[in-house]
């Protein structure tokens, strides 16, 4: 695809930002809610220079803003802007792609909780226990003993 074509697609633009595991590991746990640098790298479980620059780069597209929360030394909590909560239904079709098509024996860590119902869910863009939309205002991520992921 020569350089003109690729810029040109939709696709292949949303690859090159997001197409790297540390990106959406980043995404996964920014989807919980703010987080500290500190707690992403927790839940990523990124090297410091790794996990630096995914975040430089999710910044700089626009998907995470930075916020400071202390002055000296300086911190910061990172959040998903309006661009970055547009990512939502991508990472739940994602989940479901790799509950579907890439299973393994032991069950998924990661659950999603509809709010709606208050059913654990199938990831998908329908609840699978009751029929409704799936969205980042009605459902939660959870770990497998229950507790958000």
């Amino acid at each position: 695809m020569k350089t003109t074509e690729f810029m040109s697609c939709p696709i292949a633009r949303s690859a090159q930002l997001i197409g790297d595991e540390w990106v959406l590991l980043v995404l996964r746990a920014l989807f919980r809610g703010p987080q500290r640098f500190d707690d992403l790298q927790k839940q990523t479980t990124a090297a410091t220079n790794i996990l630096t620059s995914r975040l430089k780069r999710l910044i700089d597209a626009g998907i995470v803003s930075k916020v400071p929360y202390q002055e000296h030394p300086p911190r910061f909590n990172y959040r998903l802007t309006k661009a970055g909560l547009g990512l939502f239904p991508l990472l739940i079709e994602m989940m479901r792609y790799g509950d579907e098509w890439l299973a393994t024996p032991e069950p998924s860590a990661l659950r999603l909780r509809h709010l709606d119902c208050g059913k654990i869910t199938r990831a998908g863009q329908i609840c699978s226990e009751c029929g409704k939309p799936v969205t980042l205002k009605n459902v939660t991520m959870e770990t497998l003993g229950g507790l958000p992921a």
